[in-house]
């Protein structure tokens, strides 16, 4: 076999190999093996921290081995370590450097080590139900997996897109799990970079077919996601009678709470927190909420912007009617549903909504879905999509059009505009 030529053609492929291809090519081919490999790395880098070490390390006369490391609280600012066996007193200046030394530290940190600074700087910038979200996640996907035990700085591009491949592949993702699950390298590894650990995200480079490896999402079936125009109709009839006749005292303005998430699409948490001073002539601004697993009131809503509602005639009725029975007892509290100081309990108006349900025996839909019903409702109204995602509190009608946009006509109906439709 003839010798290949160093010509300009075989320096040009060289150029273009990344050192991530040719270590991979090496390890594929048995002409270099990396664990021995990082054992040497580590093995300097130990000794590197021994010579930074600025004490003496010597044998005192009872065998023992001693030094001296930095402590600001003792007296003279340092402290003895002392050891048995020499191996293991450079063992223990090694552990201490990397603990408390802060340059040192942040060389030698792995993905586990900096989770938990990372996601005390993530609570300060966003909701606590998305914090929960990313622990959730934390220990189902990254806990148990190797590569978060690696020092960030020898992390590659190649090894990262092959892990998160195998996610995909393991878990089934779809692109939203597939989004949600790699936040966590995505943004841990740019707040590396901004602390200087790495001078640059590699997971950035990381490229997803998302055409082919995200498991397709169908739309779910109208009339599980929504409640029919007849079915509403019903509801409102129990509500009603709910409220005439409840004697239940606490939750006594549930069943009206129930009726104007019909009429106004608000989010069940943001209707628990509805306040009088909310509603200006016929408009209601949203601009609070409840927070479903702490118990509390916040003054911002979900997506952090307040928004204007146009209430129909039958919204205001409603709060007519809480306002009425609220002077009648004499309720102090200053929230549309709720006879005293408090919002309306989050999972009441499911309990009501389920119990009604079960009377009229229907599908039982949660409390989301009566949202979606008035977001359907407005579309099939012809309402201008803008006003709809306006009153929706969405970011673009995109959101409102894919996640909120289901047919609320029964079959005939149907028939009857698909034959005029066709009409010639």
């Amino acid at each position: 076999m003839a010798k290949r030529k160093n010509d300009l053609t075989s320096y040009a492929i060289l150029a273009s190999l990344s050192s991530e291809e040719t270590l991979d090519y090496l390890q594929r081919n048995g002409m270099i093996d990396v664990d021995d490999v990082r054992d040497k790395m580590v093995d300097t880098e130990r000794k590197q921290i021994l010579l930074k070490h600025p004490y003496a390390i010597s044998q005192g006369k009872d065998g023992r081995w001693g030094t001296w490391v930095a402590d600001k609280t003792k007296k003279g600012g340092r402290k003895r370590l002392v050891k048995t066996y020499k191996e293991d007193l450079e063992e223990a200046i090694v552990k201490f450097y990397l603990e408390n030394d802060e340059e040192i530290r942040r060389k030698v940190l792995t993905l586990r080590q900096l989770y938990p600074e990372w996601i005390e700087y993530k609570k300060l910038r966003c909701e606590e139900t998305t914090i929960r979200r990313i622990d959730s996640d934390w220990k189902k996907y990254y806990e148990n997996s190797p590569i978060v035990d690696k020092r960030i700085r020898d992390l590659t591009k190649l090894e990262l897109d092959n892990w998160i491949h195998a996610l995909i592949r393991e878990h089934d993702f779809t692109q939203k799990m597939y989004v949600n699950v790699s936040l966590i390298i995505r943004q841990g590894l740019n707040y590396a970079v901004d602390l200087g650990i790495i001078e640059e995200n590699l997971f950035n480079k990381v490229r997803v077919d998302g055409r082919r490896m995200f498991r397709k999402v169908r739309k779910k079936k109208d009339e599980t996601q929504v409640y029919s125009r007849e079915e509403e109709k019903m509801i409102f009839q129990e509500a009603w009678n709910d409220f005439e006749n409840s004697k239940r005292l606490v939750y006594r303005l549930a069943p009206l709470a129930v009726m104007f998430q019909f009429l106004t699409g608000v989010r069940v948490g943001e209707l628990c927190a509805l306040k009088f001073s909310d509603i200006d002539d016929d408009v209601l601004t949203v601009c609070r909420m409840l927070q479903r697993d702490t118990g509390k009131v916040v003054d911002h809503t979900k997506n952090h912007e307040d928004r204007e509602i146009l209430l129909p005639n039958a919204a205001l009725e409603i709060i007519a009617v809480s306002s009425r029975y609220q002077r009648e007892h004499n309720c102090k509290g200053e929230y549309i549903f709720s006879i005293n100081d408090k919002p309306l309990v989050y999972r009441e108006v499911n309990v009501l909504l389920k119990k009604y349900c079960e009377r009229l025996e229907i599908p039982y839909r949660s409390s989301h879905k009566l949202r979606k019903t008035y977001i359907s409702s407005l579309i099939d109204a012809g309402v201008n999509i803008n006003t709809i995602r306006s009153y929706a509190g969405h970011a673009d009608e995109k959101t409102t059009y894919y996640n909120y946009c289901f047919d609320r006509a029964p079959d005939a109906e149907k028939k009857r505009l698909l034959e005029k439709a066709l009409a010639s």
